[in-house]
């Protein structure tokens, strides 16, 4: 889906079906709702807005969605994620850190959701485009696709990161104990 389509350019049946489920899409069910803006959320977590934008212009705080007046809600899930990243800044690590780690992480998963993006095109619509000739049927496929594997992905990422972190800790502190 083009980020810059416009209403003027109509969606094929089947590209507007899985438009429509990726716009609907909630991956987690306290991720279903936004009800908070950012000062409310910021009253939420027992933090000041000033230090939720910072975190937002740094790329770590993505709406749910931005509503018809320009402004940006967050749900329950956002609650979390700020929560977790609370927890970093009382477990000692520096705000400038964390903003710091947060352009190139965003950067990262930015790259990586346009290649999965890229990938689920080429490999999953396309090849339903090209061989299912009932826009129903292809739209059913495809949000069904979707539906499966926005769920898996996530997954695997997300234990692939734990991973990548457990194995960097390990190496670092037997380097550490090397040096000692």
């Amino acid at each position: 889906m083009d980020p810059n389509h416009t209403a003027t350019t109509p969606l094929a049946p089947p590209d507007a079906a899985l438009a429509s489920a990726v716009s609907a899409a909630a991956p987690t069910p306290d991720d279903t709702e936004a009800p908070y803006d950012l000062d409310g959320l910021a009253a939420t977590v027992g933090t000041s807005t000033m230090l939720l934008a910072s975190v937002a212009r740094a790329g770590l705080l993505l709406p749910h969605h931005v509503d018809d007046d320009g402004v940006a809600r967050y749900s329950a899930a956002d609650v979390d994620a700020v929560r977790a990243g609370l927890t970093l800044l009382d477990a000692g690590l520096p705000l400038a850190e964390l903003l710091a780690l947060a352009g190139p992480t965003d950067a990262a998963v930015t790259d990586v959701a346009e290649r999965a993006v890229e990938a689920f095109l080429r490999f999953v619509r396309d090849p339903v485009l090209g061989t299912v000739p009932d826009d129903e049927e292809a739209a059913a496929r495809l949000v069904t696709a979707y539906e499966r594997m926005l769920p898996a992905t996530e997954r695997l990422v997300a234990h692939h990161l734990r991973r990548r972190l457990i194995r960097a800790a390990l190496a670092r502190l037997a380097a550490d104990a090397g040096d000692a």
